[in-house]
């Protein structure tokens, strides 16, 4: 049900790029119990010019690897789920392509049932009357 939007720096290889996505993916099983199966994941590479990112905001200092990860998924966990996906990520991201966890960013983007179609025009979540 997530979908997994990884924008990294172009310096990455694309074994770090697979890396990071099985991090992100394992993250979301674990914490937030997704199914294994359940796997939408977009990377994207930018150069370093074409990514503006604050190297000190909120007093975390950043490189320009830098890995930015954001996750559509439906709303309702608690704030204790995500905060533990957040650190699930940003210690998967290290573990598996030697990503800082300061380098890691994590937004989440909440949405209803009814904001998915997984193909043939239909809202599988919600189906019709």
């Amino acid at each position: 049900m997530p979908l997994v939007e990884l924008f990294v720096s172009e310096r990455r290889s694309p074994t770090e790029r697979r890396r990071l996505a099985d991090a992100v993916h394992q993250a979301l099983v674990r914490t937030v119990s997704i199914p294994e199966n359940d796997r939408f994941q977009l990377v994207r590479t930018l150069a370093t010019e074409d990514a503006f990112i604050d190297p000190t905001y909120l007093g975390v200092e950043r490189t320009p690897n830098f890995v930015v990860v954001r996750i559509t998924l439906r709303r309702g966990r608690t704030d204790a789920v995500k905060r533990a996906l957040y650190q699930a990520v940003a210690s998967g991201a290290a573990e598996a392509a030697g990503a800082r966890p300061e380098d890691v960013l994590v937004v989440l983007v909440e949405n209803d049932a009814i904001d998915w179609s997984f193909g043939a025009g239909v809202a599988q979540y919600v189906p019709q009357p």
